[in-house]
């Protein structure tokens, strides 16, 4: 016999009622999910026209994300600057200068600053013969972004080396996978000597910085989990009713 003849209506309301916020905070969460999914990968494509500065900020291909390319000339003078073409960027120290990343004269690099640690895959590069050797690093070091001189071991030396090799045939292109360790600064250049050089077509990345804001989740989840927990308890009583009935 039952001793609350309110409890059954009770019971009907918070079975409904929680039903219900489940699925409304279910569809709100769905799309938040959605979004921390897109913003874990990121990809910038750097091939364009015109004259850049010493610096430039690109977007990634969604516009959500964002990092920072410097030209370096661990030789200075003179100053560098970013030049961009349809292959990608490279660096301009001086007149004569190729345009391209190389150690034609200076030793020169391209310092990659993503605001933060994050994990990258790979980077392309192209217009890379195959006697064109390059040398990639990782660093979390921002001194790699005033290095003004004493070669490439001022990058170096606070750097750890992700990849090394050559190109592909005559001003070919070859997508060069990187570590997966973390890392603020990305740094392409070349080995000291000369005859090296190429420009930077892209690079992918495997997640988001990992210091970017997190996607917050529902302020009602709590409630949620809450409400879930009293339907386990509803349903556990009404087992036991219709056993003892």
């Amino acid at each position: 016999m039952n001793t609350k003849p309110g409890w059954g209506r009770f019971e009907m309301f918070i079975s409904n009622s929680t039903l219900n916020s489940a699925i409304k905070i279910g569809a709100l969460a769905a799309p938040l999910c959605l979004v921390a999914s897109i913003a874990s990968a990121a990809t910038y494509n750097f091939g364009g026209s015109g004259g850049l500065g010493e610096s430039e900020t690109f977007l990634d291909t969604f516009g959500v994300t964002s990092l920072t390319a410097k030209a370096i000339n661990t030789e200075q003078p003179p100053s560098p600057t970013l030049t961009q073409t349809s292959n990608g960027i490279g660096v301009k120290s001086g007149f004569f200068d190729s345009g391209q990343v190389d150690n034609i004269g200076d030793d020169e690099a391209v310092v990659f600053d993503f605001g933060g640690q994050a994990l990258w895959s790979s980077i392309s590069l192209s217009v890379a013969s195959f006697f064109d050797d390059y040398r990639i690093y990782g660093s979390n070091d921002s001194s790699v972004l005033s290095c003004t001189t004493g070669g490439l071991t001022c990058l170096t030396s606070v750097s750890s080396l992700l990849a090394s090799g050559s190109g592909s045939g005559l001003g070919g292109s070859v997508n060069v996978g990187l570590s997966s360790s973390p890392f603020q600064y990305l740094i392409a250049t070349t080995p000291g000597g000369a005859g090296d050089g190429y420009r930077i077509s892209s690079l992918d990345a495997i997640a988001a910085p990992m210091d970017a804001t997190p996607v917050p989740l529902p302020a009602a989840l709590p409630l949620l989990a809450g409400g879930l927990g009293l339907m386990g308890f509803v349903g556990r009583r009404r087992n036991r009713k219709a056993a003892s009935a």
